[in-house]
């Protein structure tokens, strides 16, 4: 491990195919995200863990079919014109 402090947006994978990002600091503590690579390997991975119920404020969440048509700047294929100048006005 670095002797860096994590910080938002570090990314791991580790060696059984699962990723981990780092999604706030706080405090001194860490709250990360973690994909498994197979509904196999997350049973396999919590099998020993004590299940807590469902965290209502996760849950309230919104699914990710609410971002999947959200456009961001610069993933549209046709032209919309000028690009934007963040340089001041004059």
């Amino acid at each position: 491990m670095s002797d860096d402090a994590p910080v938002e947006g570090d990314e791991y994978s580790h060696t059984d195919g699962t990723t981990e990002i780092v999604y706030l600091t706080e405090d001194g503590r860490v709250l990360t995200l973690r994909e498994y690579p197979s509904t196999n390997a997350f049973e396999d991975a919590v099998e020993t863990a004590a299940y807590r119920g469902i965290n209502e404020a996760v849950a309230a969440l919104p699914g990710r079919e609410e971002f999947l048509d959200t456009e961001l700047p610069g993933d549209a294929d046709e032209d919309d014109g000028p690009a934007r100048n963040d340089a001041p006005e004059e």
